[in-house]
C-alpha cells in the first residue's frame, strides 16, 4: 500500500548521544553512563523507520533520553514518571538507581531550551496537516521503574488517545499487524499517543526481541515488509 506523503514518523528515543558538556552532571563512570543510555534507548528504531518509511518525514531526538526526554511533560507536576526520577530530566536509571546530581532551575531551563523546545517546534510544524506514527520499542521484561510491571507485553502495542487517534485507523492497523502474524495489544504496556496537532496519530511500540530479530536478519524481512505496508487513514 502506498504511504501518504504527509506521514510523519517520530523517533524520540533512538539516540545514544551524550554531549560532553553534560557529563559532569552524572554520578556514573563513562562506561556505566553509556550502558544506561543503551538500555534506555529504543535501539534501531531510527534505522527501521528510515528503511520502512522512505517517503515520510522523520523527526528524531538529538540526544539520549537520559540527557533529556522529549516525550515527557516539561513540568514534573504533570509527569507521572517524574516520581521515579524519569521526568523530562532523568535523575535515576531504568532500575531505580540514582545517576544524576540535582540540577539548578537554570540548568534545567538551559537543557529544555537547547533540546526540548526546538524538537517540539519541529514536530508540531511537521505534523500539521499530516499523519503521525510515534515510533518506539520496549523490553520483553518490565523495568523496575514501570508503573504497571504486570501489564501484558504483546509483540506490537498500538497506543491511542480519544480525540487524537481515529477508530478507523486503529482498526485497520490491528487487522494489518495480525495479518502478518503478530500479537497485537492496545495501550499495553504503554498507553496513549502525543498530541502535536496531526490529523491522526498513533503510537507504535515494537517489542525489542522483534527488533533484535530484524536487526540480525533472523525474521526473514517480515517486520520491515509489514511496516512498509502499514495502512494509512
Amino acid at each position: 500500500m502506498q504511504q501518504s506523503p504527509n506521514l510523519i514518523i517520530h523517533v524520540p528515543h533512538a539516540s545514544l548521544a551524550i554531549p560532553t558538556e553534560v557529563k559532569s552532571q552524572y554520578l556514573l563512570r563513562d562506561e556505566q553512563l553509556f550502558a544506561e543510555a543503551a538500555e534506555s534507548a529504543d535501539l534501531w528504531t531510527d534505522e527501521l523507520a528510515a528503511a520502512a518509511f522512505p517517503a515520510a518525514t522523520i523527526i528524531e531526538a538529538k540526544v539520549s533520553r537520559i540527557v533529556l526526554d522529549v516525550e515527557r511533560y516539561a513540568d514534573d507536576a504533570l509527569e507521572v514518571m517524574a516520581s521515579v526520577g524519569r521526568g523530562m530530566i532523568y535523575t535515576h536509571t531504568h532500575d531505580g538507581q540514582r545517576m544524576r546530581k540535582d540540577l539548578s532551575p537554570e540548568t534545567r531551563l538551559d537543557l529544555k531550551k537547547q533540546f526540548y523546545d526546538p524538537h517540539w517546534d519541529a514536530l508540531r510544524t511537521a505534523a500539521k496537516s499530516g499523519y503521525l506514527i510515534d515510533f518506539h520499542s520496549y523490553p520483553l521484561s518490565a523495568w523496575a521503574v514501570e508503573a504497571d510491571r504486570d501489564a501484558p507485553r504483546p509483540e506490537i502495542d498500538l497506543g491511542f488517545s480519544d480525540g487524537v487517534t481515529s477508530e478507523a485507523w486503529l482498526a485497520s492497523l490491528i487487522i494489518h499487524f495480525e495479518a502478518f502474524g503478530y500479537e497485537v495489544g492496545l495501550n499495553t504496556p504503554y498507553s496513549g499517543v502525543i498530541d502535536v496537532g496531526a490529523l491522526d496519530a498513533v503510537m507504535l511500540e515494537i517489542r525489542r526481541d522483534l527488533m533484535s530479530a530484524w536487526k540480525d536478519e533472523r525474521d526473514g524481512g517480515r517486520l520491515l515488509d509489514c511496516l512498509s505496508k502499514v495502512p494509512m487513514p
